[in-house]
């Protein structure tokens, strides 16, 4: 993968909307952590501290277009607080800082999951969503980066706008937490 298909990725997410970084500062994350990952292929005891900051920024700017995307199609106004929270992490200078973020703020993530069974492809952005979460290698990175583009070219972005959400009954969240 490269820095240009995570500019796209996120482009993609965000449509004509202001990103939380412009695309070159995107592709410059990507690029940030291409470098750390050679120097420590190169030189393993040589800043490991460096290398686990870069791929937790790459990873938050991944999740942050999944999650933009999702949203874009859930229209769920309660699944933007988990955007701000990513959005703040990704402000964070070290990656103990962005775990703080995260974690005083992890109940936001929990609206995400509201209404997913309703559309199969806001499934498949939270599938990709955590696999981001649990991703440990550049391969995986770059692979959801590409999965991401794939689906993403795939949905119908207006047809998802035209939903007539009035006739549809609202899931009844007790019967599912018996599920």
């Amino acid at each position: 993968m490269s820095a240009r298909s995570l500019e796209l990725l996120l482009e993609t997410a965000y449509d004509n909307e202001k990103t939380p970084l412009s695309g070159e500062a995107a592709g410059s994350i990507y690029k940030d952590f291409e470098s750390a990952y050679k120097a420590a292929r190169t030189s393993p005891a040589k800043s490991p501290e460096v290398l686990s900051f870069r791929f937790e920024r790459l990873r938050l700017v991944i999740a942050l277009a999944f999650v933009k995307a999702f949203t874009r199609l859930s229209h769920n106004e309660k699944s933007v607080e988990a955007l701000d929270v990513l959005q703040d992490a990704l402000q964070e200078k070290s990656t103990k800082d962005i775990d703080r973020v995260v974690q005083k703020r992890i109940a936001a993530f929990d609206n995400l999951y509201h209404e997913i069974f309703v559309n199969e492809q806001r499934e498949q952005l939270l599938g990709l969503f955590e696999q981001t979460l649990d991703a440990g290698s550049k391969e995986e990175l770059d692979e959801l980066i590409f999965e991401g583009l794939e689906l993403m070219q795939q949905v119908d972005w207006d047809a998802n706008n035209d939903e007539d959400t009035d006739d549809q009954e609202p899931l009844d969240e007790d019967f599912l937490k018996n599920l």
